[in-house]
């Protein structure tokens, strides 16, 4: 609870700094687009956030009614909701996997089952979100939105080899329960030639456990392929909602300069910085990223309060309904 709270601290203070320094320059610009917006498309922005959290819980569902047929929608609906909620506040967005874990343990599911179950669904999307990005930066070679010159767009083709060299061990670890043995065992043995490390068989032993629990999850969507493509088109379907975003928001100030193509890359790009960002939310970096690839394009009073709009829907309104749903569960329970 100390930590969380750290975290809140953190976060708040750092949200004010971006705030400040994102409208001191243009206050009364930010103002007048503010005044003058266009609830529809802000709305209809939210309700692509919204859709986003729906199509993220249907891919997550898809591996949990596997393990639990009478398992419901709506449950795995609103422990998407809260998981976002416990990611929001916490550093890399690492909270929301284990207070998922906890809150499948009081759904009725094993530790065991549940754990597999989230693997599976991190998997595909990891797969969903190399496809993604694949797209933004050969759309970007071609239609050349953003700059060569541009550092963050260096750091983002880091990011992407980084994404794309997971996927390659996630890929090679599937393949051969023994040869990954064989070469887990040496490379402990190497490992524990340190005089440092302490604990080295209980080390050994949880690592093994994690080791048979991939096994078994990559067996699992092998020998169901139906089920993992499924849940693959769902995390492909939350992250053409989540990247669209942008294009109704520009909408909502009066622009019509962003399309649909500019907006899908220029968000692929900015969301890839934000998983280097070690502070709740990406709190900061998302902010420079977006201001950084979408000022390629706008400018002004324009770009400021295009991004405040931006982070408001797809962090903080992630944070509301979260809060709200985990209070409603605890009122319940």
């Amino acid at each position: 609870m100390k930590k969380m709270k750290i975290n809140i601290i953190i976060l708040v203070l750092v949200s004010f700094i971006v705030v400040f320094f994102s409208v001191k320059d243009n206050f009364n610009s930010v103002v007048d687009y503010f005044v003058n917006i266009n609830y529809f498309w802000i709305l209809a922005a939210c309700g692509l956030y919204i859709l986003n959290i729906f199509f993220q819980s249907l891919a997550q569902y898809n591996f949990l009614r596997e393990v639990k047929p009478d398992y419901k929608k709506m449950s795995c609906f609103k422990l998407m909701t809260m998981a976002m909620f416990f990611n929001g506040i916490t550093p890399f967005s690492s909270g929301g996997q284990p207070f998922q874990v906890y809150f499948l343990r009081k759904e009725g599911f094993k530790v065991s089952d549940s754990s597999n179950s989230l693997l599976q669904n991190f998997i595909t999307y990891q797969f969903a979100l190399i496809l993604m990005g694949t797209i933004a930066l050969v759309s970007n070679i071609y239609l050349e939105i953003i700059p060569e010159n541009l550092v963050l767009r260096r750091i983002v083709i880091i990011g992407y080899i980084i994404n794309i060299s997971i996927m390659a061990l996630i890929i090679f670890l599937s393949r051969g329960k023994k040869t990954n043995t064989k070469i887990f065992n040496k490379f402990f043995n190497f490992i524990f030639k340190f005089k440092f490390i302490k604990n080295k068989e209980e080390k050994k032993e949880k690592a093994s456990r994690m080791l048979d629990e991939f096994y078994n999850s990559t067996a699992i969507m092998k020998n169901n392929f139906r089920n993992t493509m499924l849940s693959f088109t769902y995390n492909i379907l939350s992250l053409l909602c989540l990247y669209a975003i942008p294009l109704f928001i520009f909408l909502a100030l009066g622009s019509e300069d962003l399309t649909l193509i500019n907006s899908l890359v220029l968000s692929g790009y900015t969301f890839l910085i934000g998983s280097f960002v070690p502070i709740p939310g990406g709190s900061g970096g998302l902010e420079y990223a977006y201001t950084t690839f979408f000022g390629v394009l706008f400018s002004g009073g324009l770009l400021s309060a295009s991004m405040l709009l931006w982070r408001m829907i797809t962090y903080y309104l992630g944070m509301v309904i979260g809060g709200l749903t985990l209070i409603a569960y605890r009122k319940k329970e």
